[in-house]
Parts: structure tokens; sequence; C-alpha cells
């Protein structure tokens, strides 16, 4: 054999051994997630079967954000009882605060598991920014659908997602896997790459992967503070607030000057109301590092909540002496004034926090609302002054995004009707509508499609709810008309037509939505009586 001959066999070996060494990892890190996934799902369904299911109750699952949690669904559960449809209605609210469809459609499954609905009523969208996983139509190729089943598969694809939002966004804040992360993530000794992992699952809105992500760094070293945070973290985004405060409290077992930990920890007993603990937890904090602003603001929420007005107002201005350049901050000190009845403080906080950052789109809200509150509060020239800085705001804003968001728009409407100009707020509202129109953001759109999927597979009915104010035509175009087992409920005439009688104030409690936000009793009343018209009509036929 020749010496060309031998370095070409040799070469041939080499890469052979190679793609025998990669195929070999993806077999063994694909048989590892499925078992991990087999054992969530057993101790899923454990669970599942100790919860009863009310026997004979046409259930009703309805999922949402901030908007639906404590909001209109007990109305809805009267509203169709009341009906003498000859069915009883059991109504499921499954609406979490703050949070955004990918996390909502993440949790169907188990939901589904769990109550048992014959159908689910979704409104969403309000909250969704930033990666998701992007939707795949379904396809008739059984190879691809076999590709599509693999865990690898869907781990790649997150870490392929996050390289090109890195690309496209700059660096997010967490750390974010790349295909070294991915590769990392096989090596038993590699507590980072399970961390890296685990705020990757977390961003994605997976927090069941992100919390075993997270325990894989504990059991390579139990000593790593920041995979307790991050744990803790995790469970406080899932509502398991004992697990979160153990978390937190094994991190600072592990180093007790740690004021983040403390800031965590005083966050999770704010959520369970347990306010003086929290309290105490956010000043542990500050004692160790008074600079920590979080502190201060989770501080100030917390005097907020105890009726302590004087006390949250001082907290948020020591916050902003730390980080003056805290939008978010002057956004909430102004829900503070807000709340205290001090509008004209409220209106210059939310100005300032417009001025830091011309898309702070809940600022925008919070403004619009406050005029609307003060309108013929003000002499003719504070309004003048007002409407030339809000005009001065939007026009930067638009210098950095010529295309603002419908809700910014929404609000810049209602802000322009506090302040007397009807033909502006007509403009806005204009505008508004025109974007929502254009579509969903594709973060929405996806994820509206995955839900149909899971539902239509378990054979459930789904219902999609436009919010009230909101045109349904986007919704129905994500189907092009192509699929009339959905049933849509259209909100935007039933409040306009209310409105117009009467008063946005009457029908909402805020404006977070631009032009629209939280309902009081009488909007969840009028949201809830439109869903109940519109099933009797379609569903029961009666």
């Amino acid at each position: 054999m020749t010496t060309a001959s031998r370095a070409s066999s040799g070469l041939r070996q080499k890469l052979g051994l190679v793609a025998f060494g990669l195929f070999l990892t993806v077999v063994l890190l694909e048989a590892a997630l499925r078992l991990g996934g087999f054992i969530v799902l057993r101790l899923q369904e454990h669970r599942n079967a100790a919860a009863l299911r009310q026997k004979g109750a046409y259930r009703i699952l309805c999922i949402g954000e901030s908007t639906t949690q404590g909001q209109y669904p007990p109305f809805l559960e009267r509203a169709l009882n009341s009906r003498n449809l000859g069915i009883r209605f059991s109504i499921i609210d499954r609406g979490l605060d703050g949070t955004n469809t990918s996390i909502l459609v993440n949790r169907t499954e188990s939901d589904l598991d769990t109550y048992h609905p014959d159908m689910v009523v979704a409104m969403m969208g309000i909250n969704d920014t930033g990666p998701h996983m992007p939707y795949e139509p379904e396809t008739n190729s059984k190879i691809v659908r076999l590709i599509r089943t693999l865990k690898t598969y869907k781990l790649a694809r997150i870490a392929w997602l996050h390289i090109a939002s890195a690309r496209t966004h700059g660096r997010p804040a967490r750390p974010t896997p790349t295909q070294e992360t991915t590769v990392r993530a096989t090596n038993p000794k590699s507590e980072m790459a399970y961390l890296e992992l685990g705020w990757s699952h977390r961003n994605q809105g997976d927090f069941a992967a992100a919390a075993a992500a997270f325990k894989k760094a504990l059991e390579i070293n139990p000593r790593n503070a920041l995979a307790y945070e991050a744990l803790g973290w995790t469970y406080r985004d899932q509502g398991r607030f004992v697990g979160a405060a153990a978390a937190f409290k094994k991190a600072l077992g592990i180093n007790h000057v740690n004021d983040r930990a403390y800031k965590g920890l005083g966050a999770v007993l704010q959520d369970q109301g347990e306010l003086a603990e929290a309290a105490a937890a956010y000043k542990k904090a500050l004692g160790i590092n008074p600079r920590n602003g979080e502190a201060y603001a989770g501080l100030a929420e917390v005097y907020d909540l105890r009726h302590q007005p004087a006390k949250a107002v001082a907290a948020y201005k020591k916050a902003l002496r730390i980080n003056p350049r805290s939008d978010r901050i002057y956004e909430r000190l102004a829900v503070d004034y807000r709340l205290q009845g001090r509008l004209a403080e409220a209106a210059a906080a939310y100005v300032k926090a417009l001025e830091i950052n011309p898309g702070n789109r809940d600022a925008y809200a919070g403004l619009g609302w406050i005029t609307l509150w003060q309108r013929g509060t003000r002499s003719e020239a504070q309004e003048k002054l007002e409407k030339s800085n809000l005009q001065r705001i939007v026009g930067q804003a638009v210098k950095d995004n010529p295309t603002l968001p419908d809700r910014t728009y929404g609000a810049l409407a209602t802000a322009f009707t506090g302040l007397g100009d009807i033909g502006l707020a007509r403009r806005y509202q204009q505008k508004a509508e025109e974007s929502r129109l254009r579509g969903f953001d594709q973060a929405t759109a996806d994820n509206y499609h995955r839900l149909h999927e899971i539902l239509e597979r378990r054979g459930v009915q789904l219902v999609c709810m436009q919010y009230p104010m909101h045109s349904v035509a986007p919704l129905r175009r994500l189907w092009h008309g192509r699929d009339d087992r959905i049933i849509f409920v259209d909100n935007e005439h039933v409040f306009k037509d209310a409105v117009r009688r009467s008063s946005l104030q009457e029908y909402f409690a805020d404006m977070f939505g631009g032009d629209f936000g939280h309902c009081t009793d009488k909007g969840n009343e009028l949201l809830a009586g439109n869903i109940a018209d519109v099933l009797t009509r379609e569903v029961f036929r009666k």
C-alpha cells in the first residue's frame, strides 16, 4: 500500500470514528432526555390521578394573563348557569398574572390532564415579547415527523433560536445556549453548562426543564449558590412558593451575605402575603448591599401593600438615587402616586419613565389613564405643556422605531382624549387599529396554532377570544378561514358601544393595554355575558 493510500485510509477511519462518536453522543443524550421526560410524566400522571373531577358538569378552562386571573371567569360561570340551558357549568380559572403565550401553551397538556375540560377559552398575547419556539406546520413526511419527535432535535432548535436572537438583538441579560453548551450538557462534570441550559429553558418558559437542569448542576456541586438562586426564581415562576423559599434559604446557607438571595426570598414571601417577613428579607439585602436598588423597589411594593404610601415613595426614591435611569422604577413610582390620588406627580413620573425609555408601553398606558382621569381639572396652559411634552416623547419614539406597537398607539389615543384633543385621539386610535389588523406578534400566532393542535388532538373545543375594544379579525385570519371548528368571541363592538354610552372608567380599572385594561366588575360582567351569549348561540344552539 502506498503512503498516499495509507493516509487516505487513516483519514477515513478517523472520520468514521468521529461520526460514530457524534452518533453515540446523540443517542445517549436522546435516551437521557427521554428517561427524564418519562419520569416527569409518570409523576404528573400520579398527581393527576388524585385530582377529583366534578361529575355531571360541563367544564370550561379559561387561560390568559392578568385579564383572566381573578377577572371574568366567576362572572362567566354565573352567566352560563343563569341561562337555564339544562347543563351545569363549572369554570376553571387558569389565568396567570404577567405571563406570555409560550408559558400558557407549555402548561396546557398538564392542565388538560388535571382538569379534563370540555372547552378551553383563550384570551392571550398582550405580554408577548422576545424569542419563542417557532411554529412548525403539520407535515405528511414520516421522516420529518420522526425527527421532530426527538428531544435532541428540540434542544438543537432552542440552541439555534438563541444564537439567531443574539445576532439580531444583541446579548441577552442571561446566558443563552450555544452549540458548545449543548455538547457540554452531556458532560456530567460541567455544572456551568447545566446552569446556562437551565436559564435557556427558563427564558423559553419551560420551567420544568429549567428546574431539572438547575438540579443537575446541584448534583454536580451541592455548594453552588447560583444554582439554588436560579432554582428559587424558577419555582417562583411556577407558583411553587414553598420550594422557592427553600431554595433561596439554601443559597443563604452557603453564603449568608448574599443580597441577591435575600432579595429573592423577599419576593417569594411577598407573593405569599407574608409582608413583615418580606420587608425583613429586603432590609437584610440592603444591610449587606445598600446599593441594591431592586431590594429598595421590592421594599416599596411591600409598603404599598401595607398601605404605607409615604414609606413606599421614600423607598422608590432611594431606588432611583441608585439607578436614576430605571424607567421601570419611575413607572412603579407613578403607580404609587396614582393610587394615592397624586395625579400630577404620577403624570410627571410617567413622563420621566418615557424620557428614559420612549418605548415603555406600560408608561404610555399609565399616562393615558392619568390624563383621562385629570380631564377638566387642569388649566389650558398645563394641558398645552403636557400635550407638547407628550408629542416630543412620541416624536423620539417614532424616530427610534417608525412603527410603534398598537398598545402604544392605543395609550396615546386615551391620553389625547384626556387632553381634549379629539382629533389626535382619533388619529392614534386609527393607527392602533391598523397596527392590530396587520396581524399578531409572531410568538402569539405560533402559540395559538400550537394550542389549537393540542386541543384538536385531545378532542377539546377551542374558543378564541379577543380583548375588549379590539377587533377579532386578526384572530380569525390566523387560520385563513380554513377552520370552522373554532369558536370566536368578538368583544370589540359590545365594549365600544357600552363605553360610548357611559365612560371608560366605568368598565376599566386601568388602561394597561393602551385602549383597554383590567375590567371593573361591570366590565367583567359585560365580558362574561358576551361570551355566554356566543356559546349559547354557537355551541348549545339555544
